[in-house]
């Protein structure tokens, strides 16, 4: 029993030594506990994601004012067409026949005029020396004034069957293509209470319209002619550009969020862009060049509380060294203020852990730019430089399972 005791007290003491030990090299050798990235030069753009709907520039829907049977139709899908090119032809015999029935009426009511006013000059001349009453008089008058206004009447029913029989003629307004035909020969066509559309014809599809919809926290970022890339799925792997030409003031309710429409146009010389495609949109808000950036990761770590007391403790001991190397005080005058690093006034700002030339957790802190949702730009920064690695996590235990069963080559570094 005494000596099954002393072994577990010799074994609790050896496990006691391991652990002190281990911990020893970990504090020497802390670049074994996190994961780093590195900061690097490049460029970085932000953007505001949307999506659209493509069509044409210019859209005319062709229609017919009269009713009747589509006799003859001349144009098809995907037709180029000039302008006062014939599309169509509705039946005209019923429309023939109304122009006749109108100018007979025309020349019924012309005659009647005549011989209204022969009455006219008559009675006239007979109430003049006294011969007929003054009631038989008005009574030619105004038959005559009847007959003006019937032959008025009567000339603007034959302007009506003239025009009625060159609106069954069907020509396009504009040069362009067809993109859509409704209707086929032997159908016939009401137009009671509305033009119906025959045809739909696109002006031009070498440059495209985009309708996109931008929700309502974001549409004070977008301005009239701001550039926009997007892909279609038909394509890809190809990016095509456009502008922002008109942001319509009226919004519109989608899913209870409200959304302003944003006209888009971008040219489409190879005509692959087709009217009804869904455009994924990426506005352009601002582009930068050659700029310092640091993974997004980095800015979100954060040590375990003991070692970022003992951190910050370092940290303000090595302030306060600087400011008695350079004579500053807690109390001093605004021109020695502005010597320090102050960051109260900065717009955005954030905490850069690293290790420093002597293994120790240390930070600095940041000024930060732009960002596109994976790396962010530093605008400033104390022992901020390229190439510089920074502290983005803490390594598991799983991490550190498969550190110690690397190759022996695999070897541990330090990013100073």
């Amino acid at each position: 029993m005494k000596k099954t005791l002393a072994i577990i007290i010799v074994a609790i003491a050896i496990v006691a030594v391991i652990a002190g030990v281990v911990y020893k090299l970990k504090a020497k050798n802390p670049a074994g506990e996190f994961r780093f990235v590195e900061i690097k030069r490049g460029d970085i753009e932000t953007t505001i994601s949307a999506t659209g709907t493509l069509s044409a520039l210019h859209t005319v829907e062709v229609g017919t004012q009269v009713s009747g049977r589509i006799a003859h139709i001349y144009v098809d899908y995907n037709d180029i067409v000039k302008k006062g090119q014939l599309l169509a032809v509705l039946d005209t015999s019923l429309l023939e026949a109304a122009l006749i029935e109108a100018e007979a009426t025309y020349e019924r009511t012309k005659a009647q005029l005549e011989k209204a006013e022969e009455d006219y000059k008559q009675s006239l001349a007979l109430y003049k020396k006294g011969i007929i009453t003054k009631s038989e008089f008005i009574t030619a008058k105004t038959n005559y004034e009847v007959q003006k206004a019937a032959l008025k009447s009567a000339e603007a029913s034959l302007k009506r069957a003239k025009r009625n029989l060159k609106y069954a003629y069907i020509y396009s307004p504009i040069d362009g293509i067809v993109v859509a035909r409704n209707v086929e020969e032997g159908q016939t066509v009401a137009a009671s209470f509305q033009a119906p559309t025959l045809f739909v014809i696109a002006e031009d599809l070498s440059k495209m319209r985009i309708l996109a919809y931008v929700d309502e926290s974001d549409i004070g970022q977008i301005k009239e002619g701001q550039k926009v890339r997007f892909t279609v799925e038909a394509y890809p792997d190809k990016v095509f550009s456009g502008v922002v030409k008109q942001i319509w003031l009226q919004p519109q309710t989608i899913q209870n969020v409200v959304n302003y429409t944003v006209v888009i146009e971008a040219e489409n010389p190879e005509k692959i862009l087709l009217p009804g495609m869904t455009a994924t949109i990426d506005f352009i808000i601002e582009q930068k060049k050659n700029v310092l950036l640091v993974p997004n990761t980095a800015l979100r770590f954060q040590p375990p509380q003991e070692m970022m007391e003992e951190a910050m403790k370092r940290f303000m001991e090595r302030m306060a060294r600087l400011m008695k190397e350079k004579g500053i005080t807690r109390t001093g005058n605004s021109a020695s203020r502005r010597t320090s690093f102050n960051l109260n006034n900065s717009r955005k700002r954030a905490r850069l852990w690293y290790l420093d030339k002597d293994g120790n957790l240390t930070f600095t802190y940041v000024v930060l730019g732009s960002t596109d949702g994976h790396v962010t730009e530093i605008v400033k920064g104390r022992n901020i430089k390229e190439g510089m690695k920074v502290i983005s996590g803490i390594v598991t235990s799983k991490e550190n399972s498969s550190r110690r069963n690397a190759p022996s080559t695999f070897r541990r570094f330090r990013p100073f």
